[in-house]
């Protein structure tokens, strides 16, 4: 992990998580509503979907405009190797969240 202030060795190959994505293009035809896996809000999605043929998971806002949702600029995406460090802390991030105040009706037990 890179300290601050730290520079990267630029002789090390960057791995697709450092990459940033381009520009979300997902309003075009309203094709991200298929790729849509839960509404954690009125206003945000999480979905997957295919940047540059690698798998994306992304939370993201999204916004209204004449009658119809559109994702923004705002919001996360990780990709594979991402989403696996995420995933494998989630038990850790659960724990904390109740130690921090958190509901435990809200808790969502691991499948």
């Amino acid at each position: 992990m890179l300290k601050r202030g730290k520079k990267r060795d630029a002789s090390k190959a960057k791995s697709e998580g450092d990459e940033r994505p381009k520009k979300i293009t997902l309003n075009a035809g309203n094709e991200w509503e298929k790729n849509v896996i839960c509404e954690l809000s009125k206003k945000r999605k999480v979905l997957v979907r295919n940047w540059d043929g690698k798998a994306v998971m992304d939370i993201r806002e999204f916004y209204l405009e004449d009658g119809k949702e559109y994702p923004t600029g705002n919001g996360l995406s990780f990709f594979m190797d991402q989403w696996k460090i995420l995933r494998d802390h989630v038990d850790e991030i659960d724990k904390l969240m109740m130690l921090h105040g958190g509901d435990n009706d809200q808790i969502i037990e691991p499948r």
